[in-house]
């Protein structure tokens, strides 16, 4: 019985074409499925130390400033005027923004940049939430994000 070579009838693919292909497939896989691509945005990082979800890092300091720049654009684009109000403020409102800028310091960038009368909204919601504190601050932190940016 004769055998037939196999090799001779399979169609050949030049060798460098091959490893080429698998070069690219490999390059694309080990960045698609590495984890660090998403924990390294400073975004991120700022928010979870904003919620206590990890631990402060020195990546606080350039998501500050990430975050400076992004609220001076968007008073650019959107004509908010910064506060100058000259009213003085209740007791109230200074304990509240003495919490904020202890326990939730880019929050307060956002909430100190507020009308006075969307800063009257924010106490009047810190006086009047009964909520344990975390919960209080995520109230707080939406409805001065929501004024921010008049959502």
């Amino acid at each position: 019985m004769k055998q037939h070579n196999m090799s001779k009838c399979a169609i050949k693919i030049p060798f460098t074409l091959c490893s080429f292909t698998w070069v690219i497939a490999s390059l694309f896989f080990m960045f698609a499925a590495s984890p660090t691509l998403a924990t390294d945005d400073d975004y991120l990082s700022a928010l979870e130390n904003e919620t206590g979800n990890s631990v402060p890092s020195k990546k606080v300091s350039a998501a500050d400033n990430y975050l400076d720049a992004l609220s001076t654009e968007a008073e650019a684009s959107a004509h908010v005027p910064a506060n100058t109000d000259n009213t003085k403020p209740s007791k109230e409102q200074l304990a509240l923004e003495k919490l904020l800028q202890k326990e939730k310091p880019t929050t307060f960038k956002y909430y100190k940049k507020l009308n006075r009368w969307d800063k009257a909204t924010v106490v009047d919601l810190y006086r009047t939430d009964n909520v344990d504190t975390s919960t209080k601050f995520d109230h707080l932190r939406k409805k001065i994000l929501d004024l921010y940016f008049k959502r």
